[in-house]
């Protein structure tokens, strides 16, 4: 076989921060997650377990309640141990174009790989790279699989999505 026949695979799961805690008179970056927004992570994090993610590096937005739902992850799911967590500003995206931009700037040595985010930029990424426009609510999961070798070259993958309503 002639390695320019090999495929190369990216994958990229994106979960969206859980549920805010609106109960506190707090700037938005400050906001943490509720009591429904653990419970749900508890329920995704095992599910998780369960759908073949194994990512090399996992990068978080710096607001406090997608940290706490990466940590909560981390307490609930054997998927996140020992991976290297990083966050980033821009990563702290509403339209999903920074997002977007960041993951196609991402090291091509990963070829999986794990964000935290936020809405709509998760719901604006199903449709930009997916094909598929999905509302992706608080504590969803979406998972794409692009058959590129280049993280600059992705578009239009195999999208799979799984939310707690769905689970709960």
């Amino acid at each position: 076989m002639d390695l320019q026949e090999v495929k190369s695979v990216k994958k990229l799961t994106i979960i969206r921060h859980a549920k805010s805690d609106w109960g506190f008179d707090v700037p938005d970056m400050e906001r943490p997650i509720s009591k429904r927004g653990k419970n749900d992570v508890k329920i995704m994090a095992e599910l998780i377990d369960t759908v073949n993610c194994f990512p090399q590096i996992i990068y978080s937005s710096p607001s406090k309640r997608t940290v706490e739902t990466y940590e909560f992850f981390l307490k609930y799911s054997t998927v996140f141990k020992n991976i290297e967590f990083q966050e980033s500003n821009q990563l702290y995206d509403f339209s999903g174009y920074n997002v977007l931009e960041f993951i196609r700037n991402i090291d091509d040595a990963y070829s999986s790989v794990m964000l935290f985010s936020h809405n709509n930029s998760c719901s604006f990424l199903t449709a930009e790279l997916g094909a598929e426009y999905k509302h992706v609510p608080t504590c969803g999961i979406i998972i794409f699989d692009f058959d590129v070798s280049l993280w600059s070259q992705i578009s239009n993958g195999k999208l799979n999505h799984y939310f707690p309503k769905s689970y709960r």
